[in-house]
């Protein structure tokens, strides 16, 4: 996303560089920050480019900030269109991306799955940084380096989108695609998923007057700004700032702390954020990062780290 705006002359090709160094001083000063991964799955740049590569976001690929996922609750509903109505269930807590409800919006609406998945490519932003390298302290974390994959969709039509870029702008679906194993590179995004209700679906009722009282509404951005929320709490019951969250909590984990979270790892078409799915038995996978943090145990965990 940043190279095709750096090579059109709409951004600085030193941008990534400045984001790190501001993010880097935070980190030194002993801040904590949240940044949300986004919410087109592992398809980041379709939405403002149109590109349907394999892409995430800048900045929350930066090395210095927390990168907040989310996930879909258990829930069970309806969809309804001009062809009637269809049930959808989610049965168990998963990976948020909204590959579940393709089949019943396209039972009910007459379109094609293949045209509802391309209008419908919504999830926990996550992937590997084509940037910023392998940051120090994900290197001995179990599936930070690998993953497990369910590919519905696959990037075709290159054409050339700035000077010097290429890249694929249509998909083709496989809708009943089989687990793949490979091997990634550079930074792993998200790092955590504190929320639980990043899919809309399950989201918050928010109100506002100009349109029309509550509304149900999700997504990563709701995410971050609950990471920084219990952070103060934290900060305020440690009586000190925890700092830069992540040398800390990749630490525990690689040292053996699987009880800081909880992973959502099984591995397949129902836990998914589009295109990468659980990594079964790693401590991470790029749907939801490490997972859902237990806040009073990372409580603990910061109260022993000396203090900023």
């Amino acid at each position: 996303m940043i190279a095709a705006a750096v090579l059109s002359g709409q951004e600085s090709s030193g941008l990534q560089a400045a984001y790190d160094e501001a993010f880097l001083e935070m980190a030194a000063q002993g801040q904590s920050t949240f940044v949300a991964s986004g919410d087109e799955g592992a398809y980041a740049a379709s939405r403002d480019l149109a590109s349907t590569n394999v892409s995430i976001q800048t900045p929350s690929d930066s090395p210095f900030v927390t990168a907040a996922g989310g996930s879909t609750l258990p829930w069970t509903g309806s969809v309804h269109g001009t062809d009637g109505s269809a049930t959808v269930s989610v049965p168990a807590q998963r990976i948020w991306g909204w590959d579940y409800l393709w089949g019943p919006i396209a039972q009910v609406s007459g379109v094609p799955l293949a045209a509802v998945a391309e209008s419908n490519v919504a999830g926990s932003t996550g992937g590997f940084s084509s940037v910023d390298p392998t940051p120090s302290y994900q290197r001995d974390v179990g599936g930070t380096a690998d993953f497990h994959a369910v590919q519905y969709l696959t990037p075709t039509d290159y054409t050339q989108v700035a000077p010097g870029l290429t890249e694929p702008l249509e998909w083709n679906l496989n809708p009943t695609p089989s687990v793949t194993f490979g091997i990634g590179g550079g930074r792993a995004v998200p790092d955590v998923s504190a929320d639980a209700d990043a899919d809309p679906e399950t989201g918050y009722l928010v109100y506002g007057a100009s349109v029309g009282g509550l509304n149900e509404y999700g997504g990563t951005s709701f995410v971050a700004p609950q990471l920084n929320g219990s952070t103060a709490v934290i900060d305020s019951y440690l009586g000190h700032r925890v700092g830069f969250w992540n040398p800390a909590i990749y630490h525990a984990v690689a040292n053996g702390d699987g009880s800081l979270f909880t992973q959502l790892n099984t591995a397949g078409t129902s836990n998914d954020n589009i295109l990468y799915t659980g990594n079964p038995g790693q401590a991470y996978n790029q749907g939801v990062g490490l997972g859902l943090p237990d806040l009073a145990k990372l409580a603990g965990l910061f109260g022993a780290q000396l203090p900023f």
